[in-house]
C-alpha cells in the first residue's frame, strides 16, 4: 500500500498550482497563479471527452420533466438506502439517520456512506439538463462547496462509520457520479472561478486518496475505475499518467485475480459480479473514448464474465439472488455485451428477447469453479430450471447456503432464495444471510458455519469437488457439505445432496446425512416458497391460482414428517424480503428426520397448475418410482456418484434406460 500523502487534508490552491503541468502546450495561456485563466481553460477545453459535452442540455427539452427529486434536494430532503430525511439548514454529511436515538430504522452504516455518493446532486444535474433552470446549478454549487469544506480528505483510509471518504464511495464518485457533474455544470454562471477551483481540488484529492488506500475484490474494481477516470479526465496534472498506469494495472490484474476461469467473480454474488464487470467495462469505455492505451486483450478478458448471465439466468432472464445479490435482469448487460462482442449471437438473442441471434449452445451448464450447476430443459420462457450450489463460500458477501436448490418452471419462481437485504445490524439481516432462510439442511437446528476464516482462504484453488454429468435426457449433480455447523455439531455431520433431472419434467433429490460422531441428530431440510402451500401426508404442494405450482413428494420412509412455518418470530423463520428493507411472511416447508444417519429422497415436480404427481413409491434402499397424473412413470435409482433413470410407462416410443 502506498503511503498516505504528507498533506492529508483537502488540497489548497497553492497545492493545486504545484500539481499542474504548466509545460503542456494546451496550458500555454495559463500563468502560475492566474486563477481566472485556469478556470477559463477548464471551462473551454475540448479534450478530454466524456459521454456528455460540457454544459450539454436536453434538446428538445421534455414537456414534463421529472424534477421531483431535484426539488426535494433544494429543500435539503435526501434519501439514502431508501430512508428519507430532511435537514433543517445545511446538510450534515457525517450524519447517520439510523444511529439517532429513537430511530425507527435498525443501525446501518450505509446510510451515511451512501449519502456521500451524491444521488441528489445527480438529480440536480438531470433537472438542470431538462429545464435549464439555474436554480439547480446554484444549489449544486452550494452543496458541493459546503461538502468540500466540511469533508476534507482524511489522513487514513477512513473505511469507518460516518465517513464521507470510504474508499468505495471515493471510487464511485470519481468514476460514476462526479464526471457528469463536472461536465454538466462547468459552463453554468453559478460555477464561479472559486467554485470551479474548489471542485477541481476536491476531485483531485480523490486520486490522492485512492492511490494511498485501496483494497481488494469488487471494492478494488470501484477504486481502480475511479482513479483511472481522474487520470483520464484531468491529464493536465503531473501525476495523471501515474494514476492511469496504476489504475489500469489494478483493473487488468483484477480481471484475473477476482474472476474464476468459468467467468464468475469470486464473491459468487449475482449483484457483485456485475459491480466488478461494470467497473472493468467503464475503464475500457473511458479509455477508448479518449484514445488511452490499454493492453490488447483487455476487452476480450471480459467476455467470459458474460457467460454467467448467459448460462446462469432463469427462464425469466434474471440471475437468481444468490449471496448478497438481488434477482438481476441480464438483458441490459447482454445488450451492451453484444455491442462489444457482435459475434456472440447468444448475447443478441438475450438482448432482443429472441428476435435476433440464437439461443445459447448449451442448456444445462456447470460453473465448475464457482460450484454453481444449472439444470435447464430449454430456452423457452416456460422452461424448467434448477440452480444447485455445490461450491465454495465466496470471497465476500457470503450466505451460509451450500447445497441450496432454487427452482423456476412455467414462468414462476417456485423454490426461492431470499436474495439480499439491506446491510443493517438486525435480526433480519442475520436471518437472510444464514442457513435458515435458504433451501439447505439444518442439523439439530444449527446452521452451516463457514464464516470466520481468513478471507484469502475463501478463494478456490481448483474446481469445486462435485460430480456433474449432463446429457440430452438426464442431468446429475452431487456435492457434499462436510464443513462446520453451529453449536456442538461442528464438523460431526456431513450432508451429501444428489439431484437427478428427468428432462424436461422434474427432479429427484437424495439427501444423505451421516453422523461421524455416532450420535443421534435432528435433520431438517428447508424449502422456501412464495405461495400458499398444502401438506398432505409426505407431500407438500404450492397452491397458486392460475399459475405454476411445485409439488415436493417424499419417498414414504419411516420417521419422515412435514411441517410448515410462516411468520415465526422466535427463532426467526418463514419470511422473505419485501424490497430491500422490509419483510413479509412466507411459508417454509420443513422435512424432518431423526437418527444417527438419515436419508430423504423426494421428487420436485413442477406443473402448469395444480398437482401433477399421482404417486411416489420406494424402490430398494435408494430408489423411487414417480408416477404422474398423465400416466407417465419413471424409476430413479441412486448409486455412488451416479444414478439411473428408467421410463416404465406412458412415454412415447420405447422405454429406454438412462444411466450416469
Amino acid at each position: 500500500m502506498v503511503a498516505a500523502p504528507l498533506c492529508a487534508q483537502t488540497m489548497t490552491e497553492a497545492d493545486l498550482w504545484k500539481e499542474i503541468d504548466l509545460s503542456r502546450p494546451e496550458l500555454a495561456g495559463v500563468k502560475a497563479g492566474d486563477r481566472h485563466a485556469l478556470a477559463e481553460y477548464f471551462r473551454h477545453r475540448k479534450t478530454p471527452r466524456y459521454f456528455i459535452a460540457p454544459g450539454e442540455m436536453a434538446n428538445p427539452k421534455p414537456a414534463h420533466p421529472d424534477v421531483a427529486r431535484a426539488e426535494a434536494a433544494l429543500r435539503h430532503e435526501v434519501v439514502s438506502i431508501g430512508y428519507p430525511h430532511t435537514f433543517q439548514g445545511p446538510i450534515d454529511w457525517h450524519f447517520d439517520l439510523t444511529a439517532e436515538a429513537g430511530s425507527k430504522y435498525a443501525p446501518n452504516n450505509e446510510w451515511t456512506w451512501q449519502l456521500n455518493r451524491h444521488a441528489e446532486w445527480v438529480a440536480l444535474s438531470r433537472a438542470y439538463r431538462d429545464t435549464g433552470d439555474e436554480k439547480y446549478a446554484r444549489e449544486f454549487v452550494a452543496q458541493m462547496t459546503q461538502w468540500a469544506r466540511e469533508c476534507p480528505m482524511p489522513p487514513d483510509a477512513a473505511n469507518v462509520p460516518r465517513s464521507a471518504w470510504r474508499t468505495i464511495e471515493t471510487g464511485i464518485r470519481a468514476a460514476q457520479v462526479w464526471p457528469e457533474l463536472w461536465y454538466r455544470f462547468v459552463l453554468s454562471p453559478a460555477m464561479t472561478d472559486d467554485a470551479l477551483l474548489t471542485f477541481l481540488r476536491a476531485y483531485l484529492d480523490h486520486a490522492h486518496h485512492l492511490m494511498a488506500y485501496h483494497t481488494t475484490g469488487n471494492w478494488l474494481a470501484m477504486e481502480g475505475n475511479g482513479l483511472f477516470h481522474v487520470g483520464v479526465l484531468f491529464p493536465e496534472f503531473k501525476d495523471a499518467a501515474a494514476w492511469r498506469e496504476t489504475a489500469g494495472k489494478w483493473i487488468y490484474d483484477e480481471m484475473n485475480n477476482q474472476v474464476y476461469p468459468d467467468g464468475v467473480q469470486v464473491e459468487l454474488s449475482s449483484g457483485y459480479h456485475h459491480v466488478s464487470l461494470n467497473n472493468f467495462l467503464a475503464t475500457y469505455k473511458i479509455a477508448k473514448l479518449n484514445g488511452v492505451a490499454l493492453p490488447g486483450d483487455f476487452l476480450k478478458r471480459l467476455e467470459k464474465m458474460y457467460d454467467f448471465d448467459v448460462y446462469g439466468a432463469m427462464p425469466d432472464r434474471r440471475l437468481p439472488g444468490v449471496q448478497d445479490g438481488n434477482y438481476y435482469d441480464v438483458r441490459r448487460a447482454l445488450a451492451e455485451g453484444s455491442e462489444y462482442f457482435p459475434e456472440r449471437a447468444d448475447f443478441q438473442w438475450y438482448a432482443t428477447d429472441g428476435r435476433e441471434g440464437h439461443p445459447p449452445a448449451e442448456t444445462s451448464h456447470a460453473f465448475e469453479w464457482a460450484g454453481y450447476f444449472v439444470m435447464r430443459s430449454g430456452w423457452e420462457r416456460d422452461a424448467r430450471w434448477l440452480w444447485f450450489d455445490g461450491g465454495p463460500f465466496g470471497y465476500g458477501h457470503q450466505h451460509e447456503d451450500k447445497l441450496e436448490m432454487i427452482v423456476e418452471a412455467y414462468g414462476k419462481l417456485l423454490l426461492v432464495d431470499p436474495g439480499t437485504f439491506t446491510y443493517e445490524r438486525s435480526k433480519w439481516r442475520s436471518y437472510f444471510i444464514d442457513s435458515p432462510s435458504h433451501n439447505v439442511v439444518l442439523v439439530d437446528g444449527q446452521p452451516q458455519r463457514r464464516r470466520g476464516a481468513a478471507r484469502p482462504t475463501y478463494i478456490a484453488k481448483a474446481p469445486a469437488e462435485a460430480v456433474w454429468k449432463t446429457g440430452a435426457e438426464t442431468d446429475y449433480v452431487e456435492a457434499t457439505f462436510d464443513e462446520s455447523y453451529g453449536g456442538e455439531v461442528k464438523r460431526n455431520v456431513t450432508h451429501t445432496r444428489a439431484v437427478v433431472f428427468v428432462k424436461p419434467d422434474f427432479w429427484v433429490v437424495m439427501d444423505t446425512l451421516t453422523a461421524k460422531d455416532g450420535k443421534v441428530h435432528d435433520y431438517d431440510a428447508l424449502f422456501h416458497f412464495d405461495a400458499p402451500v398444502k401438506v398432505d401426508g409426505l407431500r407438500v404442494a404450492t397452491q397458486n391460482q392460475r399459475e405454476a405450482n411445485l409439488t415436493i413428494a417424499v419417498r414414504p420412509d419411516a420417521g419422515l414428517s412435514w411441517k410448515v412455518i410462516e411468520g415465526q418470530a422466535d427463532p426467526v423463520q418463514g419470511w422473505l424480503p419485501d424490497g430491500m428493507s422490509k419483510v413479509r411472511p412466507a411459508p417454509v416447508g420443513v422435512l424432518s428426520a431423526h437418527g444417527t444417519n438419515a436419508r430423504m429422497i423426494y421428487a420436485l415436480v413442477p406443473s402448469r397448475s395444480g398437482d401433477a404427481v399421482q404417486s411416489v413409491e420406494g424402490i430398494g434402499e435408494t430408489g423411487m418410482r414417480v408416477s404422474l397424473k398423465d400416466g407417465r412413470t419413471w424409476e430413479v435409482r441412486f448409486g455412488k456418484g451416479t444414478a439411473s433413470v428408467t421410463p416404465t410407462g406412458g412415454q412415447k416410443g420405447p422405454a429406454g434406460h438412462r444411466v450416469f
